[in-house]
């Protein structure tokens, strides 16, 4: 029986083990099914080293690609996306706001639990439509990463998927306007700003919406400002709304502004420690360890001079699995080109901004996924 190094990406917490897991000798230690409730757990398994048969899990693999062919999380992320927008954009005459957003919630969390990373690319790289709808869902999409790695409940997780997809609803038009603004903003602005989580409760509560937790995540959600260290007196203040708050900062930086630039991934990561009190916050400490310095969906430049793509996490966290896409004298490769960035000529060097790379990626021949 031949053997192989599990790494940490490959075990996700509350989903059951596809495969029996070993330890160097080859004696099993957690069987096939197996679920761990417990990001401590996960910690302790990488610790100590844990292995897999070859033979199994090659075969699961086998299996997975060929789910994947009748399968596509872009289609389907996609057409959340659209309905998120179609859903927040009509609250006002729509008497099953509540259910519709309870739904769209839970094709959340369901897409994001096929295929973990091709969600994620898709949050970081993904061509938004309009960047209020577009944000609100990055920013469920990574609270939920967030709380699942601090073991929250699955109702938690519900709610916090529903506040951050509510979050800026008393303010969709202006925020997409403040994108495209190269003026300080206003006093009205400033006003309208300050005022938008407490109108964003109302506007639920006019919607039928009666949940408590929801209505006082999105009332909260700005706990700090500009994603500062959590302030001394913590009693009054909502868990979901502090995780909501540091994701949305955190998927802000990312995101261009008239201006400035798109942060790079591993700047919005370092500004968001080191601004919100570091390991001291659970919450900015949880986003930055579930989405890692280069997350798939980010771009980034390797020893060569290639700039590339990031798929999937690798066996370290500056290990990430990529392709090539463009050389280092600016020739668009044809077809992508894996590259193993375990090995020098392949190292990461820096993370490269979003906005530098103006190109559009076939995500589903990049994953496997089979196109219509």
């Amino acid at each position: 029986m031949k053997l192989l190094r599990l790494c940490a990406h490959q075990i996700r917490l509350n989903e059951p083990l596809p495969w029996n897991v070993r330890n160097e000798p080859g004696h099993l230690l957690l069987g096939k099914g197996f679920l761990l409730t417990d990001q401590a757990q996960i910690d302790t398994l990488m610790d100590r080293g844990v292995y897999v048969d070859q033979d199994e899990y090659e075969a699961h693999e086998k299996a997975v690609k060929e789910a994947q062919k009748k399968k596509d999380p872009f289609s389907r992320w996609a057409q959340i996306l659209k309905r998120t927008g179609q859903v927040l954009r009509n609250h006002q005459d729509n008497p099953c706001f509540a259910q519709d957003m309870a739904e769209l919630s839970d094709q959340v969390q369901s897409a994001m639990h096929e295929d973990v990373n091709a969600g994620t690319f898709e949050m970081v790289y993904g061509d938004p439509t309009g960047y209020s709808v577009t944000h609100a869902l990055q920013t469920a999409f990574v609270a939920t990463l967030a709380a699942e790695r601090l073991g929250w409940s699955e109702n938690e997780r519900i709610t916090l998927i529903r506040s951050a997809l509510t979050m800026n609803i008393a303010m969709m038009d202006m925020q997409n306007a403040l994108t495209t603004q190269t003026t300080p903003l206003t006093s009205q602005q400033r006003a309208d700003i300050a005022a938008h989580p407490t109108k964003g409760r109302a506007i639920l509560e006019a919607a039928s919406v009666n949940c408590s937790d929801w209505l006082r995540t999105v009332e909260q959600h700005h706990v700090t400002i500009d994603g500062r260290g959590l302030p001394q007196e913590q009693s009054a203040v909502s868990p979901l709304a502090c995780m909501v708050h540091y994701a949305d900062v955190y998927l802000a930086k990312l995101s261009p502004r008239a201006n400035r630039p798109a942060f790079a991934v591993n700047v919005a990561a370092r500004e968001l420690y080191l601004k919100s009190g570091g390991a001291q916050n659970p919450y900015a400490a949880a986003i930055i360890k579930e989405m890692g310095i280069f997350p798939p969906g980010s771009f980034v430049k390797l020893a060569n001079g290639d700039t590339a793509v990031v798929l999937r996490p690798g066996a370290t966290a500056d290990t990430p699995q990529v392709h090539s896409l463009i050389s280092a004298d600016g020739w668009v490769f044809p077809d992508t080109r894996p590259r193993d960035t375990a090995k020098p000529e392949f190292k990461v060097v820096a993370a490269v901004p979003r906005g530098n790379v103006l190109m559009r990626l076939d995500r589903q021949k990049l994953f496997g996924y089979a196109t219509a």
